[in-house]
């Protein structure tokens, strides 16, 4: 008698990600400071924002001030007298390739961030070694305390739609900038420590443009009992249909009728084939996968987005078939097995 292993579920929910970079470590730079009581945070709390206006190059404005001067300590390895103060800032995104000054916050969203530097006012991030254009900051070694820092108290954060977006956008916990700063020009070279951490908090962007999979019920596929065999796990056998019913409505759907786009995205993919869907249970899964194929048997790849025929008023069914895949040349362990994914929409 063969082995068995149980399948059960692939399910639609909504998922997004952001990414936190590691700080920086330097030795001492000669005129580094430090902010007492650690960097000044600041928290972008965005809350909810409905957008009316879902379109391309739409702005979002956010101002962000400390409200007062604060105090920092700078530690030079020689006399210093009548110095500027000068400002790095680094962004903690990638610059966007489509409008000069942003950084890439998601597939739906830019953001451009600026800090106000005295004598330069609010500069775009990231910039490099910039005055604040004053010559009174004397530094005696080995420190020298400053209490009147207005450089990076206040700034600038406008965020910017790349393309329209479906049902809203959750924010979270996203660095986005850090500002350091050095007394006098004895190098380009900054400290490890930044003065001050811009940081975007959790919040929901609402749109009035709405897609509804499923009539808002999880899309849930049972796979029975199948063989752990990997030979009998080639992708074809053991297969169900998923139908995706899609429904979209309001704002730009109001309109008329919309290119809608329509992709699976997967939090974790098969380590042995990005192109499908990673599964995950009791014991270990990583050589088994779950591959989606549209209704002419052509791959349906997790991640990416697909134009799907037959819609009609912004409604149709998008029918995919999925199916239980093994690495090739393994056997699957016993046992139960889960996978998850979005299902996600885009329109043109």
């Amino acid at each position: 008698m063969s082995s068995m292993i149980t399948g059960r579920k692939f399910r639609a929910a909504l998922l997004l990600c952001s990414i936190l970079l590691p700080l920086q470590v330097s030795a001492v730079v000669d005129g580094e400071i430090n902010t007492i009581g650690g960097p000044k945070i600041y928290d972008i709390d965005l809350m909810t924002q409905n957008v009316t206006n879902n379109t391309a190059g739409a702005t979002i404005p956010y101002d962000y001030n400390l409200g007062a001067q604060y105090s920092g300590i700078a530690t030079c390895l020689t006399s210093m007298t009548r110095q500027s103060i000068y400002y790095t800032a680094t962004a903690s995104l990638l610059q966007a390739g489509q409008t000069a000054g942003y950084l890439k916050l998601n597939d739906y969203m830019d953001v451009r961030v600026e800090i106000f530097i005295v004598g330069n006012q609010y500069l775009p991030v990231p910039f490099t070694n910039i005055s604040n254009g004053t010559n009174g900051n004397p530094c005696q070694p080995p420190t020298t305390q400053f209490n009147n820092f207005d450089s990076g108290s206040r700034g600038k954060v406008t965020f910017m739609i790349t393309k329209p977006i479906i049902n809203g956008v959750n924010l979270r916990g996203s660095e986005v900038a850090q500002l350091y700063g050095r007394i006098g020009n004895t190098t380009t070279a900054m400290g490890p420590n930044p003065m001050a951490i811009i940081r975007i908090n959790s919040g929901v962007i609402t749109v009035p443009d709405r897609c509804v999979v499923n009539a808002g019920t999880p899309i849930n596929v049972d796979f029975g009992t199948i063989p752990s065999s990997g030979a009998a796990l080639d992708g074809n056998r053991h297969s169900q249909n998923v139908p995706i019913k899609v429904q979209c409505e309001g704002g730009s759907f109001a309109t008329g009728n919309l290119n809608i786009r329509l992709g699976v995205q997967a939090p974790d993919t098969a380590s042995f084939n990005h192109d499908y869907l990673a599964t995950q249970g009791a014991v270990d899964r990583s050589n088994l996968g779950i591959v989606l194929k549209d209704t002419g048997g052509n791959l349906v790849a997790a991640n990416r987005f697909y134009n799907v025929s037959g819609f009609a008023n912004n409604q149709g069914t998008w029918n995919l078939i999925a199916a239980p895949i093994a690495q090739t040349g393994t056997d699957v362990l016993e046992g139960d097995f889960s996978a998850s994914a979005t299902i996600v929409a885009e329109f043109q």
